[in-house]
């Protein structure tokens, strides 16, 4: 069984589970990577919601030079500002300003680092477009409610292979099956 993360242990980074009881549409059986967690709220991305949008696409609408696999698409990363885009990257050097996650993950927005990403054809990383956010004191308000189960960092599923079957992942891991 994985152990539930009490309210006052480390906020960030940590996993966001949605409850069964979270009916919300922007976060129905949402899996979201907590990234910041303070005083002034929380940021995070939600890890199991490919868009059907192939990143190519995205380039060429951005008039950025893309390189990379073709099969690639990009993430709805949640309802706020869907046209900012955090970076979640596996096994690159991150600099000052990127969250580092865990030893081979790490968060950025760096514009820079994106392009260089999207011309290197082996490059692991996910584009997300939007983020999660909850104002102070929101998101304690939803783990107080029940919404939401915090579960620490697993970096299996950060880039997981079936994003669309993370959330019964999670829960099985929660339950202890």
């Amino acid at each position: 069984m994985i152990p539930v993360m009490p309210m006052d242990g480390a906020q960030a980074p940590c996993l966001l589970v949605a409850s069964a009881l979270l009916l919300d549409p922007n976060f129905l059986h949402a899996v979201v990577l907590v990234v910041e967690h303070d005083d002034d709220g929380a940021l995070g991305v939600i890890l199991n919601r490919p868009l059907p949008l192939p990143l190519s696409q995205v380039c060429e609408e951005s008039q950025i030079p893309y390189a990379g696999a073709e099969e690639a698409t990009a993430w709805r990363g949640g309802p706020v500002d869907p046209q900012r885009g955090v970076l979640l990257v596996q096994g690159d050097i991150p600099s000052d300003e990127d969250t580092v996650l865990d030893f081979t993950h790490f968060v950025s927005h760096r514009k820079d680092l994106l392009e260089n990403l999207l011309m290197d054809p082996e490059a692991r990383f996910r584009l997300f477009l939007g983020y999660a956010g909850w104002g102070p004191g929101q998101l304690e308000g939803e783990l107080e409610q029940g919404a939401w189960i915090r579960l620490p960092l697993h970096s299996d599923w950060l880039m997981h292979p079936d994003p669309t079957g993370l959330w019964h992942v999670a829960i099985q891991a929660e339950a202890g099956e």
